[in-house]
């Protein structure tokens, strides 16, 4: 396991984002949120109640009728790399 902070890695992908060949083209990343949800083995319900997002929003954003807003991605990518923390900053884990 890597000794850097969740808040380290967000802020490494922000960096290399800005020093990328094309900075300053406004590109909105992607969340495969169902992919997030299968890796993590639960439902669409449970992984709704678990992380506090409306299960409607969840199903929205699976089917790709809507795209997660810039922070909702930001959670994602947080549930993505580190679910059990997550968890355990809502109260959820052990």
């Amino acid at each position: 396991m890597s000794n850097k902070t969740l808040g380290m890695e967000l802020i490494e992908a922000i960096e290399g984002a800005l020093d990328a060949k094309e900075a300053g083209k406004m590109v909105r990343p992607c969340a495969e949120v169902s992919q997030i949800r299968h890796e993590l083995n639960l439902t669409q319900k449970e992984f709704a109640k678990r992380y506090h997002i409306n299960v409607e929003t969840l199903r929205n954003w699976e089917q790709h009728k809507r795209t997660p807003d810039m922070t909702s991605l930001a959670y994602l990518t947080c549930i993505a790399k580190r679910p059990r923390l997550i968890e355990k900053l809502l109260g959820h884990g052990q």
